[in-house]
């Protein structure tokens, strides 16, 4: 059985934008696609008849300095966030987080972006954006916003992005801490639990 019939690869967010006012519905956005292709193959998600890959839209997969800011991609993989040095010497928390998130193969294709869209309670990396008071980027036809990061979310599953209008093109963190010298860290991010026991971070 197919899960779609459409499959869209945008290479702008102007054309990512257009693919998600023009392409057949219902449509689904996908970066790494953890939570997603699993709830489509479960039926518990509405079937979906377009999907818009946001992978190839270099905005959404950037990872680099903007000023006085740390920007991160909402299409970069958690993996890659939890190993970059420039993540590492300037936000600690986040890469601490990012080495929580599930195993490694989840990790290797989950996204920060994916976990704040769905509104995922239960998500280490999206406590630690919240922590280092992080803000979204997003985009409509409006053009782009930022937006407090606390104010994404509604509920468990809810958040305050436009479905059908708007994208979560990425975060932009105030960097907090110099560049790590010696031991020193101005932010950490640890889970406490139980041996042999199972934890999760609430939201």
């Amino acid at each position: 059985m197919t899960l779609w019939q459409n499959y869209l690869r945008p290479k702008t967010i102007s054309e990512a934008l257009d693919a998600l006012a023009h392409a057949p519905k219902p449509l689904a956005l996908i970066a790494g696609g953890t939570d997603l292709l699993l709830d489509l193959k479960q039926g518990r998600h509405a079937p979906v008849h377009t999907l818009i890959d946001l992978t190839f839209v270099p905005e959404m997969t950037a990872l680099e300095l903007r000023g006085d800011e740390l920007y991160v991609g909402a299409a970069v993989p958690v993996d890659r966030v939890a190993r970059d040095p420039l993540v590492g010497a300037r936000a600690r928390a986040l890469v601490e987080a990012c080495e929580l998130i599930a195993g490694p193969q989840v990790r290797n294709t989950a996204t920060l972006g994916g976990n704040v869209a769905h509104a995922l309670p239960a998500a280490d990396g999206t406590i630690a954006l919240l922590a280092l008071d992080a803000q979204a980027e997003i985009a409509s036809i409006s053009g782009l916003r930022r937006v407090p990061f606390h104010k994404l979310f509604l509920g468990p599953g809810k958040s305050s992005l436009k479905h059908g209008e708007e994208i979560l093109v990425g975060f932009h963190l105030p960097i907090t801490q110099l560049p790590i010298t010696n031991s020193y860290q101005a932010s950490c991010f640890k889970r406490i639990m139980r041996p042999q026991g199972v934890a999760l971070p609430i939201l």
